[in-house]
């Protein structure tokens, strides 16, 4: 599949991933998520998604009882990629042999007020940011191209923001979730 293809292809596969995410409601626990291609041996190809399988404590770090402040859902994302990442990663490298084809994308799924890096980066992604008090569903994913797709739906809004990004400058591509997704990614590929 040529890179222009496989770009709208993870698109088209991450819009509906919030589709879905969107159709099943808020305060969803966050997702790691790959893009695979299930059909690599024809011209056409096409992708699914499937959950990485995390245990779900991971996410709720931020509510921790008698806590004065939550820690973002990042954290949680941060401390799993610390421990994905690491050169024996049997979870990792077990999920990714399962899978029927080779990963095309990886992607974070996550709601809250923290989630979305459009707080930091607005204005490098074009984004409007959350910074008004209104939670936001955000999907941020990287390719095996190097691209950067960040999908929002502010709760309430009928439609999503999305930027796709062929060539992300470094304050979005070397921080945050996406430099997160994008270790993990790496990983997976090596």
């Amino acid at each position: 599949m040529n890179p222009e293809r496989r770009a709208a292809a993870i698109t088209a596969a991450l819009t509906g991933v919030e589709a879905l995410a969107d159709a099943r409601g808020w305060d969803a626990v966050p997702a790691l998520l790959g893009v695979f291609e299930s059909t690599s041996h024809t011209r056409v190809g096409s992708l699914y998604v499937d959950e990485l399988p995390i245990d779900s404590s991971i996410w709720r770090m931020h509510a921790m009882p008698g806590a004065r402040a939550t820690a973002p859902y990042w954290i949680g994302l941060r401390a799993i990629t610390a421990v994905l990442t690491t050169a024996k990663a049997p979870e990792l490298r077990a999920w990714t042999r399962a899978q029927i084809g080779p990963v095309l994308a990886l992607a974070f799924l996550g709601e809250g007020l923290d989630t979305s890096e459009s707080g930091r980066d607005a204005s490098a992604l074009g984004l409007p940011s959350p910074d008004d008090g209104i939670p936001v569903r955000a999907l941020t994913a990287c390719d095996v191209d190097g691209r950067h797709y960040q999908f929002l739906r502010y709760r309430g809004a009928a439609t999503i923001t999305s930027v796709v990004l062929d060539d992300p400058p470094a304050e979005i591509r070397d921080r945050g979730i996406s430099a997160d997704v994008r270790r993990v990614l790496s990983t997976i590929r090596a």
